[in-house]
This record gives C-alpha cells, structure tokens and sequence, in this order.
C-alpha cells in the first residue's frame, strides 16, 4: 500500500514537471509568431508610448525566462494566467466562464461513448462473423473513417434545417439567478428548472452525437476485438462445459478481462474530447472553451494560449491517472508503475 502511495505521488510530480515544460515550450513558441500582439489588440491608432507602457505591464518586454518565472509565480501564488489581449481580462475569469460548458458536453459525450460503445462491441461479438457482426464492423469502420465535423454537418442538416426537431445552434439562455457551476445543465438541475434543463439537453445532443459517433465506433471495434480474443480462452472454454449460461458467461467471466483494453483507449477518447470539439462547437455555436481556443489563438493572445494548452494538459493528465487506477482495479497484477512510463 505504502509503495503505491509513493508510485502515484512520483507519477503526480512527474506530471506536474511536464506541465512546466509544456508552459515553457509554448512561451518559446509565442515568440515565433509574427506580429505584435499587444499592437494587435490596441489597434493600429494607439500611440507608441502607450503600446511600450502595456507591452511593459504584461512583461513582454522581458527576457523569455523572467516573462514565464513572472507567468509562473502569479499561477502559483494568485491563480492567474495573466491578462488576455482578446478579452481584456485574467484569463482565469475566461477559463471559469468556458471551460465547464465544455467539460459538461464531454461529460454527455463520455457516458454515450462508455454505453454504446461497450453494448455495441459485445453485441458484435457475441454475433461474430453473423450479419449483424458484420454490419455493426461496416457501420464502425464509417464511422471510424468520417470526421466529427462531418457528421455534425450532416446531422445539423438533416434534423435542424430539414425535419426542424433540433435548434440550428447556440443554447438557451440561463438567468443570472441561476449560475452557480458554469454547467448550463447542472444550473439548470439545481435550480429546479426541468423544463429549462430539457431545452439545454435539446441544444446540447447534436453536439453530444457529433463529438461521439467516432469515438463510439471505435471503441467498439477495440471492445470486439478483446472479447473475440478472450472468448478462446481457456477459462472460458472450463466455463462452457461448466455449463454456464450465455448471459452469464458474457457479462461476469468475458465482459471484466475484455474491458481493460478498452478503457484504456476509452480514456485516451474522453480526453480528446475538449481538444477535438473545435469545430464542432463553431459549427452549433455551442459557447466552450474549444471555441474560446480558437479565438485567442486566433487573436494571437500569448497567456490566452499558454493557459489554454496547460488546461489541455491538466485535462489528460487527471484522465491518464484515472485510467491508471481504472486498470489497476480491474487487474490486480496491475500496478502503477513510474519507472516504466
């Protein structure tokens, strides 16, 4: 118990080693991009000396490693990211404004993958070589294959402009009374707004299906492939002449050694999710933070952008981690270990 204690808290102090590195990579890159951002964001008509008094504020003055020491100490002692050149704000106010709209789809978004995913592929597999295997290997492999904003192209199409069932895009508005996490949903949830909170789930499933469909897919084709593996076991064969039942037999003996592979790539998925949702979130003009992403960088906002890319850091960090004890639980002859990775 005590070993593994200090195994997690190597892995979270290597973690937080490659959060640092990744910050300081993106500050040198910030560097490369052309163009003053400062000048950018005061506009062609602002006057010198008011251009070098801000570039003077935010540090841009400075040498590379005291602009990110300066980044760094105001992260670690205040919370802030900086000012962004979009917004004219900290970013941290940014962040806490778009960042859970987004974790909140991608929370719809992992369930859907979980479920789907692992009832499609143990269908498959359980029909193996039958047609439905095969037309639920010809759908993933579509699936698979078809970019995200394609099917949220197509399904924005079909049932918000054709059939009309859906909104176009955008969400519903939340009254101010009502913000509490930043989760329109859950805001919607606790303040005892059901009717409000169906109107959210309305504007958020072509969203939620769009981001989904590919990774749901693919999830299924891993989890048909572990179960297909597994079925030629010898325990499961004991168990056959045994003479446990089908159900049984899928779900208690098949299902648990089949699903380590696939909540490993379940993870890495889920932990795509934010990243990935650029256009789509442009497309139904969902207000995240992968949309806020792509306006700072856009815009050429120096902390907008390395906030951003420590927040995607974070995010797979924390996913990676959960995994890692996911697997662990499942197969106690796995253990975390550092020294391999």
């Amino acid at each position: 118990m005590q070993k593994s204690v200090v195994n997690i808290l190597k892995k979270l102090l290597h973690t937080v080693i490659l959060l640092l590195m990744l910050s300081f990579v993106v500050f040198s890159f910030i560097r490369l991009i052309p163009g003053d951002p400062v000048k950018i964001s005061l506009g062609p008509m602002t006057p010198e000396e008011t251009i070098i008094q801000k570039r003077s504020e935010l540090y841009f003055d400075r040498s590379l490693p005291v602009q990110w020491g300066h980044w760094l100490k105001n992260v670690v002692t205040q919370g802030s990211f900086g000012e962004s050149l979009f917004t004219h704000r900290d970013v941290s106010q940014d962040i806490m404004q778009y960042l859970p709209k987004s974790l909140e789809l991608t929370l719809y978004c992992a369930v859907l993958i979980l479920i789907l995913g692992v009832a499609v592929g143990t269908l498959s597999a359980v029909f193996k070589n039958s047609w439905i295997d095969n037309l639920i290997r010809f759908i993933s492999y579509l699936g698979v294959c078809t970019p995200a904003y394609a099917i949220g192209v197509i399904l924005l199409l079909v049932f918000s402009y054709n059939l009309r069932l859906f909104p176009i895009g955008g969400v519903p508005s939340i009254p101010p009374e009502y913000v509490r996490t930043g989760m329109l949903g859950l805001d919607c949830l606790l303040a005892g707004d059901f009717r409000l909170y169906g109107q959210v789930l309305k504007s958020m499933l072509l969203p939620c299906l769009s981001l989904s469909l590919g990774s749901v897919a693919y999830m299924a084709r891993i989890h048909r492939g572990a179960m297909v593996e597994n079925i030629n076991a010898d325990y499961i064969a004991f168990a056959k002449v045994a003479g446990v039942s089908r159900g049984k037999l899928v779900m208690k003996h098949l299902m648990k050694p089949s699903f380590i592979p696939t909540l490993t790539i379940y993870g890495l998925q889920v932990a795509s999710l934010v990243s990935n949702a650029f256009i789509i979130e442009v497309i139904f003009r969902y207000p995240g933070f992968s949309q806020y992403s792509l306006n700072v960088i856009q815009n050429k906002d120096p902390y907008g952008i390395v906030a951003v890319t420590f927040v995607f850091g974070i995010i797979f960090a924390i996913v990676n981690a959960l995994v890692d004890i996911g697997v662990a639980c499942l197969d106690p002859r796995i253990r975390i270990n550092t020294t391999e990775g």
